[in-house]
Order: C-alpha cells, then structure tokens, then sequence
C-alpha cells in the first residue's frame, strides 16, 4: 500500500490541543498481555495525560492509525496484512511514534525481515532463564533516562539483543549485564525512521517489571519523548 502525501498527512495527529493518542498492540505466546499490556501499561500510560486504547485483534489496527501519536507493539502474534505493514512503516516515516517492548524486539517473523531491519534495528532470538540482573545507564543525560535510576536490578527475561549491522542506526541507552557470562545487551535504545521516532524496551516478561518503578517511569518518558516536536 504507497500512500499519497495527503493521506500521510492524515497520519499526524489532528489538534495540539487535544490529548495525546496512543493505541497499545498486544496478543501471542507466552506473556499474560491482558494483565500487564493491557490493564498495566494502559494505567501507566494514562497518568501523562494521554487517552490510551488496547486491542489484540490486527485486523483493528489499521482504522486507528489516523490521527495516532505514537503506536505500542508488544505482540508477538502475527501482523500478516501487507496493507497494515506499509501503513505501520508509513506511520512512523510521517512523523509519529513507534514504542516497542519485550516480545515486539524479538525475531518473531521470519516472512518480514523488514520490520526487524529497519524499525527494531536488529533483534533477540535468546535470552537466560528468568531471574534478577543489573541494567545500567549508558546515557544519563537523555530524555528518557529522566529520573530513572543510574543503575537498578530487576527480575526479568534478559533478551540477548543483537544489533544488526545492516539496520536503522540505535543509540542505546542502558544495557543489562548478564552475570555468569559478563555480557552486556542493550536493554533501552532510540532511532529514527523518516521523521518518526523509535524507542526499544526489551524489559517486560510480567508483573516484577510492569510495576517496577525504573520500567513505570521509562514508560512514560518515552511517550513524552516520542511525541516532543523534534
């Protein structure tokens, strides 16, 4: 689907002096999406003062992007309508906001390579088991790292993100430690993609990270940053 540069347009959100919109995408394997994407981060989110909506169906996504701020992807169920993936591309080449979090990192979909590519700008096919590490700010003085601690634990999956050296460029800004290797893997990044902004979370398994309160507030950093005039 190529979009026009008046229906491109539409993608920007109609009025300063509304509310911010932010829709949050969940459903799939292996995560409770309705306690902790859904009734959580709705939560969350609606303490900046944005109106904040939940669906896990994808045939309800592409209605809602006029008019969006910024769109949540924490899925890792398949987003297989070619039309929804340009217009997800195009959202976000417009001018919006693009946050993905824990299962929206993964290398979920091997028929889209793009998505990984050029949004995620790499991925995580591993992680160790379920437990506690150290992440730490690598970028203090960003936006998102507004009052969140310089170093904290928290209990979690550890997604072994890989760069990819072909992607859309990532800055990171904080990286776990995984412990009984040593290796570091980013945990908090942003990039840009067309005049859109990105922000990549993998934290986000269950409960000990969604009412952690390093996570609650690099949640609603990130939606005042993806939405700042740039």
């Amino acid at each position: 689907m190529i979009l026009s540069i008046n229906q491109l347009q539409a993608f920007s959100h109609s009025s300063e002096s509304d509310s911010l919109s932010v829709l949050i995408v969940g459903g799939g394997m292996h995560h409770d999406f309705e306690r902790w994407f859904n009734e959580e981060d709705q939560k969350i989110i609606s303490e900046t003062g944005a109106s904040v909506s939940y669906t896990d169906e994808p045939n309800e996504i592409l209605p809602e992007l006029t008019g969006l701020d910024v769109l949540y992807l924490s899925n890792n169920q398949p987003l297989p309508d070619p039309d929804l993936r340009d217009a997800i591309f195009e959202f976000v080449e417009a001018g919006n906001g693009l946050l993905l979090v824990h299962p929206a990192v993964w290398y979920n979909w091997e028929d889209w390579p793009e998505y990984n590519r050029d949004l995620v700008g790499g991925g995580s096919r591993s992680h160790p088991p379920y437990g506690e590490f150290e992440v730490s700010v690598t970028k203090t003085n960003h936006p998102l790292m507004a009052a969140v601690p310089g170093q904290f634990t928290i209990k979690d999956e550890l997604y072994r993100f890989e760069e990819d050296p072909d992607g859309n460029e990532i800055h990171v800004l904080a990286t776990g430690l995984e412990e009984e290797t040593g290796a570091e893997y980013p945990v908090v990044w942003t990039s840009e993609y067309g005049q859109g902004r990105i922000v990549g979370i993998t934290l986000g398994h269950d409960g000990e990270a969604h009412l952690h309160p390093a996570y609650i507030t690099l949640l609603q950093n990130s939606i005042k940053w993806l939405t700042e005039t740039k």
